[in-house]
């Protein structure tokens, strides 16, 4: 499954390796996937970093065969004959010949610290690689057209730098922690506070742009010591929720309101 040159080879670790979406094995084990995921129910696929497995696939010929036997099998087997696809985009998106290959975008939030600000951060255009204003456009798989293709960012998940809780231990690191570790060392009325500025910068500067809030994600180097972020309030029953349930579900009320008085 892996490029014959060894490009990417263990790049995760050892016997954790990039798939080369050009051989046969490779697109055997994804409509393995797709098919076990349709199989017991999901609706939608996320395919990883799509970029990273297209090196000998400059046409992106493999990745639409990948992405049609998928659509394939959902048309006859999953709950509404339909499967949404998605993939990390670095450079905007999967375009064979002015049609988009995914039904919808995503990438890291690309979260940039502010360095005389202990411990804050924020988000900005053209910082690192991030996604603002470069979605690309064209026909999507459901047949309608648009200029730049809905997306949603993600606090990304990754790991901690040689020394957790610092600035400047390089570019895609948040005080030394990837974003979602970050996020998750922040006071709870911090983190419920920065919830409603991402999600309102991103609304303000792209409108085909989406915070994906955080459900549940594996965190780094934790101060507490803790390995998981769940966004549930904290109860007995679920002692480790962060408590961002209840803000989330009043952006998105907010949201649903504001778009209701526009229409």
């Amino acid at each position: 499954m892996i490029y014959p040159s060894g490009r990417g080879s263990n790049r995760w670790g050892q016997g954790s390796s990039v798939p080369d979406v050009s051989r046969s094995e490779t697109k055997l084990w994804f409509y393995f996937l797709a098919r076990s995921y349709i199989d017991i129910g999901c609706e939608a696929i996320h395919y990883g970093q799509a970029e990273l497995m297209n090196g000998n696939d400059p046409d992106l010929d493999h990745w639409a065969d990948v992405l049609t036997q998928a659509r394939r099998y959902a048309a006859k087997h999953a709950r509404r004959h339909f499967i949404l696809c998605d993939a990390h985009v670095p450079h905007g998106g999967l375009v064979r010949d002015g049609r988009l290959l995914l039904d919808f975008h995503s990438f890291p939030l690309r979260i940039e610290e502010v360095p005389d600000k202990p411990k804050q951060a924020q988000l900005r255009v053209g910082h690192t690689d991030a996604i603002y204003g470069r979605s690309r456009g064209g026909i999507t798989p459901s047949g309608w057209r648009c200029e730049h293709l809905p997306y949603l960012v993600e606090f990304d998940n990754y790991g901690r730098s040689r020394r957790p809780g610092e600035a400047g231990m390089g570019r895609f690191w948040v005080w030394g922690w990837d974003e979602i570790t970050w996020f998750s060392q922040q006071p709870e009325d911090a983190r419920n506070e920065w919830l409603r500025y991402a999600w309102k910068w991103v609304r303000e500067r792209d409108p085909d742009g989406y915070v994906e809030m955080p459900g549940m994600r594996v965190i780094s180097a934790a101060t507490d010591g803790k390995r998981w972020y769940d966004v549930n309030q904290p109860s007995t029953a679920t002692p480790n929720g962060f408590g961002q349930e209840q803000t989330i579900r009043a952006i998105w009320l907010a949201d649903t309101n504001s778009a209701a008085v526009k229409r």
